[in-house]
């Protein structure tokens, strides 16, 4: 994400910084290293425009953790008042309720460290968590003149600081110590496991004390008090006589606009953001005009500076703050507040997330959750090392333009998945895979991927051996990396892809040629090995099916449980899955030669698309055992008259039937 796009993600009214990419990085030069970036966040709707933010899950657990950092600056705050008043009670209750915080801050500390893996969790949580801290900090001065009037009013700024540096010390502890405990396990620098957040947060003690700050800093009493010891309606009182002397001049046309071009603006902000600018007051100060009794002293304009500088930052960090959106599950749905979503619904308190949606869970090892469960597409050139060989035999030329057939063949493949709305994962080689949230979609991009091959090869598209797709509903785990820029991307492994590249590459012959290959190339006499595997081949050979071989695309399960696939199948639960979505409500009966396929019709944006579906029987598969396969074909050929309805059934009751036709029950008990 650039310096532009997350300018656009921030939300609220800014007195100090611009939310333009120069003041953002001016805020925080390295903020590529030190901020989280948000993610999209899809609504249960999912074709509705996503929301941007932090989703956070809010369980009692998490909630704990606010509660009793409360106890603990309250039991600080109690000492530190009747210490004031000489009567001390000891730190045997403050001690305790720091042990019980500290206790629940490592365990979410450490979690979130050891499954950031380059996401930023820790800076997230920090995030989440400083609302709480700046919050119960803020009114710390109030609960203090609540337990004594007379220490409230004498040092109950002073105290505020004097609790809030004891805490932030602690903190920063603890936070050392989880992030030298996991490097030492994942042998990592300690530096990649602290809040790099946090760092920011020690140096500016406003992030950590104040939840809002206005352009009359009408909320920094405490802090001019307190933390800067000068007297802030003083302070506040000349600055607002230095606003009205600026807005003044700011009148003259001439002055504004050389002003503006000095600073590098645009000449339409009002006068705190060009007060607002390092250096220009103190460049004020120097005009004859200016008048040190009544605005900023020289001493002040330096105060002043360094505030703009902190207030600009805490408005930055702020505005992040905004952007973490807690969510509640209550079991069936996600949801989370309209208004936290920066969503103005009329009537609705509440939006309900895509479930999708995988917030982060503090109290838990993982935070996210990294199994998820997705439809995904996986296709594959046929033959494509052997063709690859064959054209570098070829001649230079004749590579080069088969690699330019093959870019440019996959870069339309890719075109056509983005306007189904699939997610490329990986490049596999010769293929890739896809993932998507409705089986509609990827049946729809299958039917296409297979058309536009069938006209490619038409054309003169030189890797013409065949084109193999699979389709799964399987579960992926999902491994973050990090990319160029901070950005973070996910590759997909797992129990999923290993399902899918079984079902493109279920063919045995290959293996074999693989075998053969490697015996040869060791030495061994050629005529030895191919007498060796003559049995095996001529077995081949018998069960092969030479009827459905004749189709353009095709595949079944032979007589030993060997799946060719040459077209596009799919599993049991991706079938489950498309019965169940509502395009599955109207079925037809269609039929080609043998075959008999039950038939469904919807409409994926690009227009109609008919598919038909039959069972293959189970495949045995490598390191999957036996597997219920389902073979899905292109009906975009068939007409009304060649379509029978099926009422009152289902898609998976009529698939069924077929087969058990088709098989015979002696067939049936054999391949099941």
């Amino acid at each position: 994400m650039n310096d532009a796009a997350l300018a656009r993600l921030l939300r609220g009214k800014f007195s100090f910084l611009r939310a333009t990419p120069e003041d953002l990085r001016a805020a925080i030069p390295e903020w590529e290293e030190v901020l989280p970036i948000p993610q999209r966040i899809f609504l249960r709707q999912e074709e509705a425009t996503p929301i941007q933010g932090f989703p956070v899950l809010i369980n009692d657990a998490l909630l704990e953790i606010r509660d009793s950092l409360a106890a603990y600056v309250e039991a600080e705050e109690e000492f530190e008042v009747a210490e004031a008043r000489g009567r001390g009670m000891g730190r045997a209750k403050a001690n305790a309720a720091w042990q019980r915080y500290a206790s629940l801050l490592e365990r979410v500390s450490e979690n979130a460290a050891s499954a950031s893996f380059g996401r930023l969790y820790p800076s997230i949580f920090w995030l989440y968590h400083s609302v709480a801290v700046a919050r119960l900090f803020k009114e710390s001065p109030r609960r203090i003149r609540r337990a004594d009037l007379q220490v409230g009013k004498a040092r109950g700024d002073q105290l505020k600081y004097l609790v809030f540096n004891r805490y932030l010390d602690r903190a920063l502890s603890v936070s050392y110590d989880v992030a030298r405990r996991v490097s030492s396990v994942t042998e990592e620098p300690e530096r990649d496991h602290f809040p790099s957040l946090l760092a920011r947060m020690r140096d500016n003690v406003l992030i950590l004390t104040e939840d809002h700050v206005s352009p009359d800093l009408a909320e920094l009493s405490s802090f001019f008090r307190g933390n800067l010891r000068i007297d802030g309606r003083e302070f506040r009182a000349r600055l607002g006589n230095l606003v009205a002397w600026h807005d003044h001049r700011l009148e003259d046309p001439g002055f504004r606009k050389s002003m503006a071009g000095l600073l590098g603006m645009d000449g339409h902000e009002d006068s705190r953001h060009f007060l607002s600018r390092s250096g220009y007051v103190d460049f004020l100060a120097r005009q004859a005009d200016y008048d040190e009794d009544r605005f900023l002293p020289p001493s002040w304009i330096k105060v002043w500076d360094n505030l703009v500088d902190r207030l600009r930052e805490f408005e930055l960090l702020a505005a992040l703050r905004r952007l973490v959106l807690p969510i509640q599950d209550d079991g069936a749905q996600l949801r989370c507040s309209a208004a936290a979503a920066g969503l103005a619904l009329s009537g609705r308190k509440e939006i309900e997330l895509s479930e999708s949606t995988r917030p982060m869970d503090f109290m838990t090892p993982w935070v996210v959750d990294p199994l998820v469960q997705r439809f995904g597409l996986i296709y594959d050139i046929t033959e494509f090392s052997a063709i690859v060989s064959a054209l570098r035999r070829s001649g230079k030329g004749t590579q080069d333009d088969s690699i330019r057939q093959i870019f440019r063949f996959q870069r339309r493949v890719n075109q056509m998945t983005k306007d189904h709305r699939l997610q490329l994962e990986k490049y596999l080689g010769d293929g890739a895979l896809y993932s998507g949230r409705f089986p509609t979609r990827l049946a729809a991009a299958a039917v296409h991927l297979q058309r536009f091959y069938r006209r490619s090869r038409a054309e003169g598209f030189q890797f013409d051996r065949g084109l193999r797709i699979a389709l799964n509903y399987g579960k992926y785990r999902l491994l973050p990396i990090e990319a160029a820029g901070g950005e973070q991307r996910y590759e997909f492994f797992g129990h999923g892809i290993v399902e899918l590249t079984r079902l493109v590459t279920g063919k045995t012959s290959q293996e074999i040629d693989d075998v053969k290959t490697s015996l040869l190339s060791r030495g061994y006499d050629p005529t030895e090995v191919d007498r060796f595997f003559k049995p095996v081949a001529q077995e081949t050979v018998q069960i092969a099916d030479r009827i459905e071989e004749s189709r353009p695309f095709y595949a079944y399960v032979n007589e030993s449980g060997v799946l060719i696939n040459e077209g596009i199948v799919a599993t049991q639960r991706f079938i489950d899955h498309l019965a169940h979505s509502p395009a599955a409500a109207s079925l037809y009966r269609a039929a080609e030669g043998r075959r008999r396929y039950v038939a469904l019709s919807f409409d994926e944006g690009s227009g109609q698309i008919t598919v038909g579906i039959r069972k293959l029987g189970l495949a045995r598969l490598k390191g999957l055992g036996s597997l219920a396969v389902y073979e899905l074909i292109d009906g975009g050929s068939w007409t009304t008259q060649e379509l029978e309805p099926l009422p009152g059934t289902t898609l998976l009751a009529e698939v069924e039937k077929d087969f058990e036709l088709a098989t015979g029950p002696k067939a049936h008990r054999r391949r099941t």
